[in-house]
């Protein structure tokens, strides 16, 4: 792997490292009621786990909170994605056959012993 593929590499673990919230889902705005008598905002927080849908109310007090750990949480899977990304171009540049160290075949006969005059 070259010098500035690990550097790409360690910059995207570094930054993983970094990330100590997260929340997966979304969060949304819903109102009691209709018209006249429309209330709210409450906030929702859903998404899906092991096959299932969740969801689960988030108090204002914690909204912003909430949003800052999706924020994290989609950061955390682009990272995942680049880390991926990068790791497996490194590889298919490693298996290329410009790549091989020893891509020419060495002079002699096939014991690899030197041929006598």
């Amino acid at each position: 792997m070259d010098k500035q593929t690990r550097a790409t590499r360690n910059g995207i673990l570094e930054e993983l490292d970094g990330i100590e919230r997260l929340r997966q889902g979304t969060l949304s705005e819903q109102y009691y009621g209709t018209g006249a008598n429309r209330r709210g905002p409450y906030y929702v927080l859903q998404g899906y786990a092991a096959g299932r849908h969740w969801s689960q109310r988030v108090p204002r007090d914690r909204v912003e909170q909430v949003r800052a750990d999706l924020a994290a949480g989609v950061r955390f899977q682009d990272l995942c994605r680049a880390f991926a990304e990068t790791t497996e171009r490194a590889t298919r540049v490693e298996e290329s056959p410009a790549a091989k160290k020893n891509s020419r075949r060495p002079n002699g006969n096939a014991s690899g012993r030197p041929t006598r005059s």
